[in-house]
Order: C-alpha cells, then structure tokens, then sequence
C-alpha cells in the first residue's frame, strides 16, 4: 500500500514581525512542489535520509496509537523547492507526509493537529492552512484566519547561501521588528484582493527587519522594480530569496530580461496559488 502527494511551497513571507508582541507571519503558496510518497516496505532505507520527514511519521503514528508501524514505513521524496531559500521545502514535506498518513489510515483532516505536529519538528510556515493566515510560526499559541489566497506573479532571485531554519531560530537574534500598523493595510489588501497594497506591507516586512537577516543584493532588487514599475518586493525572513511582485506578466519578462546583469542571483519566476489542492 502505498500514497503520494504533491505539496506547494511558500516564497517567503508577505508579513513577518511583532503583532502585539506576537512573532508571526503570513505567506501564501506558489507553484512549486514536493512530492513525497508513503508506503509499506520491509527494508526501510530512505526514510532516513529526511530526518525531519521521519520524525513527524513517528510522531503522528504514536499520536494515533499507530506506532507499532513505524518500522514498516517508509517515505520518499522528491523535491523541486530550493532547500534552504525560504521556500518552505520542510513544510511542505511535512504537509506531504500527513496528508499520506490520513488517506493511509483513513484519518479525517485535523487543522490543529497538524499545527502542532509541524511545530514540534520546526517553526512552521502557514501554507499549513487552507486560507491566508496570520500564525505564531513558532508556538502556534495565535492564528487568525485573513481570507482567500490571492494570485500574483513574483521575479525570484535566488541566492547562493543555505540557510538552516531550525538553526537560524535558535540564535540569539536581533527581534523582529513591530508591524502594528501593517495589519490593518494587510487586511485591506486581502478582503479588497488588492496587490498594490499586499505588495507595500511585504515591502515593509522584509525592509524592516533587515537588520536581523541582511540581503546584499537588495538594494539591486528594489532598482529593477522601480525601472520595471513593480509592485513592490517581498523575500524570506529566514532564507536566501528576494522578488519582485508583478501583476502584469510582460512587466516581469522584461525585468528578467535586466536581471541579468544580476550575477550572484539565480533568477526565475514563480506564481502564487489560489488555493492548495490535495
């Protein structure tokens, strides 16, 4: 017996930073996936290749009084989400093995369960959730629901460090920065489907908190948005991608045209989804 889903990515955050004292943030999924597998094997080997992956199948299987079958399981994954970018690679691995669990065993979907069960391995990005959500990545103690995934265009500029999320969390960091008064524009921007304004609160997001994880090539990516009338930009909190929000696709081929004079940057286009469809 054996499952397999494909599970989207995320392309950093729309909004990370200090809500009412909050660490949260707020991203959506874009059109790059991993595909994990689940099934039943009498030689368990690959597994063990993503630790992250097998903790959460011992963890869920125990949760269920299912652990007797952790040894004749197995998971294998193939990925097209950068590792270490900030593109949600382990979330979505992790969403993959739960979602193979539930159709393994028969399971109905538990929004919390999963929530907790990703937490327990990392701080979790929120295409965990079915909607745009405002979430406490690292406790899960704060989620508000916002509205439906928005579609839009991003220019990625990838660069070449790896960051580790579990390790990058567990420094002694600067604090995220306050984004009180982005809430209320975010808000806005979401019920209103408006990308002018969800593009200026991402813009903010990633500027303000520069100082707890700095970009090089910023100041690089901001020129060719304004050349190219861009909406604004958008990057990682915890990862190495920068883009550029686009509404009109002949806008974005034309700045990936000058983008590349942009030689410590991997340089592609993704799009956001409207929805995650398992």
């Amino acid at each position: 017996m054996e499952f397999t889903i494909s599970y989207p990515g995320s392309f950093g955050e729309i909004l990370q930073g200090k809500v009412k004292d909050k660490d949260l943030l707020l991203s959506c999924p874009v059109d790059i996936y991993t595909k994990v597998k689940v099934f039943e094997c009498n030689n368990i080997q690959k597994k063990y290749n993503n630790k992250k992956s097998a903790d959460l199948l011992r963890n869920v299987l125990e949760l269920w009084d299912y652990g007797q079958y952790y040894n004749t399981i197995d998971i294998e994954i193939n990925s097209k989400i950068p590792y270490g970018k900030g593109l949600a690679s382990s979330t979505a691995d992790l969403c993959g093995v739960y979602y193979c669990l539930l159709k393994m065993f028969n399971k109905e979907f538990n929004e919390a369960e999963l929530m907790e069960q990703c937490i327990k391995i990392e701080p979790t990005d929120s295409i965990i959730f079915k909607e745009m959500t405002l979430f406490d990545y690292k406790k899960g103690l704060y989620k508000k629901q916002m509205g439906e995934y928005i579609p839009y265009n991003i220019l990625a500029f990838e660069g070449n460090k790896v960051v580790d999320t579990v390790e990058f969390n567990s420094k002694k960091l600067p604090t995220l920065s306050d984004v009180d008064d982005l809430i209320p524009i975010l808000e806005e921007a979401i019920r209103e489907k408006n990308l002018e304004k969800l593009a200026y609160v991402s813009t903010e997001s990633i500027i303000r908190n520069q100082k707890r994880l700095h970009y090089d090539f910023l100041e690089q990516i901001i020129d060719i948005k304004d050349k190219t009338h861009g909406l604004g930009i958008m990057g990682a909190h915890s990862g190495n991608v920068l883009g550029i929000i686009y509404e009109d696709k002949e806008k974005l081929n034309y700045a990936k045209e000058l983008a590349q004079n942009i030689t410590n940057c991997k340089v592609y286009s993704v799009n956001t989804l409207n929805s995650i469809e398992i």
